[in-house]
């Protein structure tokens, strides 16, 4: 089985990153031999305005893709990855080879929706937070209401 990490560097010591629409890069790693077989480079998805987490969900699918572990993931790419039968475990964090060890020695279990808003999953890439939204469970920022306490 094909398992797609969101990760903010092409190796599995790679942080995972918590974006998974806007996330650096998605590393596919078979889960039997545990070998990287591809890295999708997702960093021009950080300058989009709309659709960041719907095209990143379609590239994962294309990759074959059937899990992914990744920090956060908003409604439509949720419902993306949904469509095409692929599990989603969130709110994962730490290096890439641990994230999928502890998927693989069950540890963690799928999510069963979104945990994030449309528009306020992340960070802008170049600018920060931006807005005065809060920034609870990772939530905030750019464009949409988010949860959690203000942030200055």
């Amino acid at each position: 089985m094909k398992i797609a990490v969101s990760a903010t560097g092409t190796t599995l010591d790679s942080q995972i990153d918590p974006r998974f629409g806007r996330a650096s890069y998605f590393l596919i790693v078979d889960s039997d031999s545990g070998q990287l077989v591809d890295v999708i480079d997702n960093r021009p998805s950080q300058e989009v305005s709309h659709g960041a987490g719907i095209n990143a969900a379609a590239r994962v699918a294309e990759a074959g893709a059937k899990v992914v572990l990744t920090g956060r993931v908003g409604p439509k790419a949720f419902s993306v990855l949904q469509a095409a039968g692929i599990k989603v475990v969130s709110e994962m964090d730490g290096k890439v080879q641990e994230a999928i060890e502890n998927f693989l020695a069950g540890s963690r279990s799928y999510s069963d929706g979104p945990d994030c808003d449309a528009h306020t999953s992340s960070p802008s890439p170049k600018t920060g937070w931006q807005g005065k939204m809060g920034r609870g469970k990772g939530c905030g920022g750019g464009g949409g209401g988010g949860r959690g306490r203000l942030g200055n």
